[in-house]
């Protein structure tokens, strides 16, 4: 911090172009009325990246159903084992994405990248359009899983660099939000509409993208690694709506300065070049990221997805449909898969419009331990009627806790992960955390989807719930002793909590970079 502070202090005296910063008294004075819409749609447009993710996934949901059955409407009928491997080539291909979108991101920028996961989604989406025979399909799940890898790495990366600290999360949270909402969209159009229309409805997603997106500049962070301070400056002014020229380039000033001289140690970067481009190879990357500080919140993001998955929470939208059906409640098992969603979806707003206020680690906590509950309910319900208990007349109850533990998993578990991955790694090691993180999952995921039935049908459904539900509690220790509140933080301020070389109560005494 000593460094970061001296910079700060001897800026006069360094031979820069951006020589011209000034106190933080006269800063202050001299700013110009701010705004952050621009901010949130540059969010919102990127981030309907991940609703093409979610229609990805929202597709298998209804559309293996007919592919298996005699219906006119598909244009082949798949068995039970070709509509699995469907499913694992995606998986496949979202592992293969994460590498891709880490290089792009780093080589050519965020923006770049995101916009080149669409091409994989709009041919995806063609060759099913198209699609005769069941490789053409295999094909296309390969592709559109490659786009999945790719926008869950690039899109926490742009959101955390074009971010004001007081928004960061809120913003954040859209990653796995617009998830669920291209979930719930695949879902509520798939059952009453053709197999085809169907394939050119979500062919307009990555296209509806390209068309928002296209519009808004590179992130900052990125133009000045690349040297570029001229565009780096434009793009900031543009995001913070900033009008004095000077005032911005005295903020890109502190986005060159602050990162470059926290790691001047590490990375032999001189005071001269500070203000330069800085490169980092993909060597440099893994070093950097072997820090205790970037192995611990790589810890803390790889414990929570862990938790994302043994939640069990892709299983139990599985068996959602058995337990309407033995609830017997009346409703189509579309509607109530729409019902579901639709909960979930309202619940995950719930968290972008609560997170800046609540915090991370109370909304994580809250829904950790309401995951714990929820599903150690549904394990006691499962137990019983293995056992031969009569349920029959609280069969309901099953179907109010699967919507309850929805409600507490997409208010932290199912939202704040992603966003963590933008605020606790910095922009040089983001794209190799967001890869690992990425694979990490689809490995994981993989594993417990295949894992699930084979554990199920010989220990019974209710041994895998009181699983998941043991897993939620121990994810629940995990936040509450080893996360830090990134809350209003910026990257400097939350390596020290990572370091706790501060009282995390406490704001230390730096001048506060805006983005992460």
């Amino acid at each position: 911090m000593t460094g970061i502070n001296e910079a700060l202090v001897h800026s006069r005296k360094e031979g820069s172009s951006m020589d011209n910063i000034v106190s933080a008294p006269e800063e202050k004075a001299c700013e110009t009325t701010r705004t952050q819409w621009r901010q949130w749609l540059a969010c919102i447009s990127a981030t309907l990246s991940m609703v093409a993710v979610g229609t990805v996934y929202g597709w298998t949901t209804t559309s293996l159903s007919r592919l298996t059955s005699d219906d006119a409407d598909v244009p082949m009928k798949l068995t039970d084992d070709e509509c699995s491997w469907l499913v694992s080539l995606t998986v496949i291909g979202s592992m293969i994405g994460p590498f891709a979108g880490a290089y792009l991101a780093d080589r050519f920028g965020r923006k770049r990248c995101l916009m080149f996961s669409s091409v994989f989604f709009i041919v995806g989406w063609i060759i099913v359009l198209f699609a005769k025979t069941v490789v053409a399909l295999y094909i296309a799940r390969v592709l559109l899983g490659v786009g999945v890898g790719i926008s869950y790495t690039a899109n926490p990366m742009y959101i955390s660099e074009v971010s004001d600290v007081n928004i960061r999360g809120a913003l954040g949270t859209l990653t796995a939000v617009n998830v669920f909402t291209g979930s719930l969209l695949t879902c509520s159009i798939g059952p009453w509409v053709s197999y085809r229309v169907l394939a050119a409805v979500l062919l307009l997603i990555p296209i509806l993208f390209v068309a928002c997106f296209a519009w808004f500049p590179e992130t900052p962070h990125f133009l000045v690694t690349k040297g570029c301070r001229t565009e780096a400056s434009r793009s900031l002014a543009f995001f913070k709506g900033i009008r004095d020229v000077n005032e911005a380039n005295r903020e890109l000033y502190l986005i060159v300065r602050v990162p470059s001289e926290t790691h001047k140690s590490r990375t032999s970067v001189s005071s001269t070049q500070s203000i330069q481009a800085i490169k980092h190879t993909w060597i440099t990357r893994l070093k950097i990221m072997r820090l205790p500080n970037n192995m611990k919140a790589l810890n803390i993001i790889l414990g929570l997805v862990a938790a994302q998955q043994l939640s069990g929470n892709f299983s139990t939208m599985q068996y959602l449909q058995v337990l309407f059906d033995k609830a017997a409640v009346g409703i189509d098992s579309n509607v109530a898969t729409i019902l579901v969603l639709a909960v979930g979806l309202v619940s995950g707003g719930f968290a972008t419009a609560t997170v800046e206020g609540a915090g991370r680690r109370p909304l994580l906590m809250i829904s950790c331990l309401g995951s714990f509950v929820t599903l150690g309910g549904l394990a006691l319900y499962l137990m019983l009627e293995a056992r031969g208990v009569d349920v029959s007349s609280v069969n309901f109850l099953s179907v109010v806790d699967v919507i309850a533990f929805q409600i507490a998993y997409q208010i932290g578990l199912g939202t704040l992960t992603n966003a963590l991955v933008g605020e606790l790694f910095s922009s040089d090691v983001k794209g190799v955390a967001g890869a690992i993180v990425t694979v990490f999952d689809g490995i994981l995921g993989f594993t417990v989807s295949k894992l699930y039935q084979v554990i199920g049908d010989s220990l019974g459904s209710h041994t895998v719930y009181f699983f998941f539900s043991i897993s939620c509690f121990l994810a629940f220790i995990m936040v509450a002793f080893f996360l830090p509140e990134t809350k209003g933080k910026t990257y400097p301020e939350i390596q020290l909590l990572l370091n706790k070389k501060s009282d995390p109560s406490k704001k230390t005494e730096i001048v506060e970079d805006t983005a992460a």
